[in-house]
């Protein structure tokens, strides 16, 4: 005898969540806020970097400690140069050159065609 299986005894919703509220279509809700474990809602106290490590030390409000070693950042992909500027061309120490004369908008280059005094 399957008639224990024909869907009766179901509650068939539609379930909204806005925010941390899951609502029932039929009503009722359910406040999930107590079940988010990805809050930390901290104040940053103090913090330091080692220059010679390149580690940085938070110091939170509740009392802990966070380090982050930064030191993959440390010139890491930079591209160290000198720049010069001649006329309207920038060169490049390592070699390379960009010609900025397509960017002058302070340019009045006109012709005169009629003058008399």
């Amino acid at each position: 005898d399957l008639s224990a299986l024909n869907n009766s005894g179901t509650d068939d919703q539609v379930l909204s969540l806005s925010g941390n509220v899951l609502t029932l279509e039929d009503g009722g809700t359910v406040d999930l806020s107590s079940y988010l474990d990805n809050t930390d809602d901290q104040t940053v106290t103090d913090f330091s970097l080692d220059a010679s490590s390149n580690i940085l030390t938070l110091s939170l409000e509740d009392g802990n400690t966070k380090t982050v070693d930064l030191s993959a950042l440390n010139n890491s992909g930079t591209d160290d140069q000198v720049l010069s500027l001649s006329g309207n061309v920038l060169t490049l120490e390592d070699g390379g050159t960009v010609d900025l004369s397509s960017y002058l908008d302070n340019t009045d280059d006109q012709t005169v065609t009629d003058f008399s005094l």
